[in-house]
């Protein structure tokens, strides 16, 4: 495949909207990185940056109210891609980001950023879908949660850290 102008051999160049500035996001909540984090040459390992967008997607959809453990609504992840942009070590203190890029009938996509200090170590981008747990089959999404959704799309509320 041959290179485009700007980017990668078969990637496009990364933009602006791609979630790696700190403006990208309203939504935050702050993470420590553990030591066992760690992989065996000292940085953090894949698997814990999967865990951090966890951190801020769970607190996000609580936030929302979309996110009641024994509610027959429930959100499941239809799709889950993460780009690892540069090394972490420990100790640190990150912030994730949290925005959401669209809503469709009974699923949404977010935008979740790892941040040290201004630098973007991680991006992801995740399908969550509304599921009601007792027929086993994807619902749509209902006034309350596309009003909540919507809120924060574009510019919004006042940006939040959670703790």
């Amino acid at each position: 495949m041959p290179a485009r102008a700007g980017g990668e051999r078969g990637f496009a160049p990364m933009s602006a909207a791609d979630g790696t500035r700190v403006a990208d996001y309203r939504f935050w909540v702050g993470e420590r990185v553990r030591f066992n984090d760690l992989d065996l040459l000292g940085h953090v390992n894949n698997i814990a940056y999967v865990v951090y967008v966890e951190t801020g997607r769970a607190s996000f959809l609580r936030s929302l109210g979309m996110f009641e453990l024994d509610a027959r609504r429930q959100t499941v992840i239809a799709r889950f891609e993460m780009d690892y942009r540069r090394e972490l070590g420990y100790p640190a203190d990150v912030r994730v980001g949290v925005r959401v890029l669209a809503i469709g009938r009974s699923s949404f996509r977010i935008g979740v950023g790892i941040f040290d200090g201004d630098g973007c170590v991680a991006s992801a981008l995740n399908v969550i879908v509304r599921w009601d747990r007792e027929r086993h089959q994807a619902v749509a999404l209902d006034a309350a949660e596309r009003a909540a959704l919507t809120a924060w799309l574009g510019d919004g509320p006042e940006p939040v850290l959670t703790v």
